[in-house]
């Protein structure tokens, strides 16, 4: 059946209610005017590059990345999730030069680096989907496993009907409207990632001399989540076309050393038994 979020369902860090202010969708819905079923519309995939600022070959995925966004734009979101002790954490002990101070790991990474079982670094997911018979992907394989979901039709629209930053207060609110497109069988999830992009920090660069890099410029930032890691249920059990589910946001608090002008929200529908992202949809911040 499907579920409508109730407050309950809905960690008590955000609070389920409406926005005070309201504006035009930010983000249209794909391909039907916001009727589903009127037209087609097609897969967005989502490339979380596992990354860590000492990781030395790091960097060159990140390349990749970029090079892909290119030629993708708007249908390919990328996501760069630092992780592992090994190569995310701060130094330590702390670097007479300040090298390496920042703890970049989430909460939410720690989770998906377990759940996927991500041994090694630079790695990667494209719309966690098996690719090659494996979730995670070096950089090598990241362009054929994107080409092999874009241009697929959706289970799912995903749009941002609100979305708004409070700089006096530095909180954002959002409202994010989620329609099933086909029937769907099996629990779904939406998460929402906060991402900084244009981060400057250190950063080890094989391909660089010297190889530590102090201005290195840190894209598509995972931050934070506004629902937890695995998010909150958008489908439990079964759902009909025409099913729209409207999930709420409202003041959710940001570290003051963002920056809220490189800063954006990334939705996604993702099967809670196989981690597959069936949809996402990405919107940057609104003053």
């Amino acid at each position: 059946m499907l579920r409508r979020i109730t407050p309950a369902l809905i960690p008590a860090l955000v609070l389920l209610m409406g926005c005070d202010r309201v504006n035009d969708p930010l983000v249209e819905p794909t391909g039907n005017n916001g009727n589903p079923g009127n037209g087609t519309v097609m897969r967005k995939v989502l490339l979380e590059d596992f990354t860590g600022h000492t990781c030395v070959n790091c960097p060159a995925a990140a390349r990749v990345a970029s090079s892909l966004k290119d030629v993708y734009e708007e249908d390919l979101i990328v996501v760069g999730v630092h992780c592992t002790s090994t190569f995310a954490a701060p130094a330590n002990p702390p670097n007479a030069n300040g090298s390496y101070a920042t703890d970049f790991r989430t909460p939410a990474g720690d989770a998906y680096e377990n759940a996927l079982n991500i041994f090694f670094l630079p790695n990667g997911a494209v719309n966690r989907k098996p690719f090659n018979n494996s979730i995670t992907l070096g950089s090598a394989a990241w362009g054929s496993a994107v080409a092999d979901v874009i241009g697929q039709e959706a289970d799912f629209d995903i749009w941002f009907s609100q979305l708004q930053h409070d700089p006096e207060n530095n909180t954002v609110s959002a409202e994010v409207k989620v329609a099933v497109l086909n029937p769907v069988t099996g629990d779904h999830n939406l998460t929402i990632y906060l991402t900084e992009d244009s981060v400057i920090d250190w950063q080890k660069d094989l391909e660089a001399d010297p190889d530590d890099v102090p201005d290195y410029v840190h894209r598509h930032v995972l931050r934070t989540n506004l629902n937890s890691a695995w998010g909150a249920p958008v489908v439990v059990g079964q759902a009909l076309a025409g099913d729209t589910i409207t999930l709420t946001y409202t003041n959710f608090s940001m570290n003051p050393a963002w920056v809220a002008d490189h800063c954006s929200l990334v939705a996604y529908v993702h099967n809670n038994n196989t981690y597959e992202v069936m949809q996402v949809e990405e919107a940057h911040f609104q003053h």
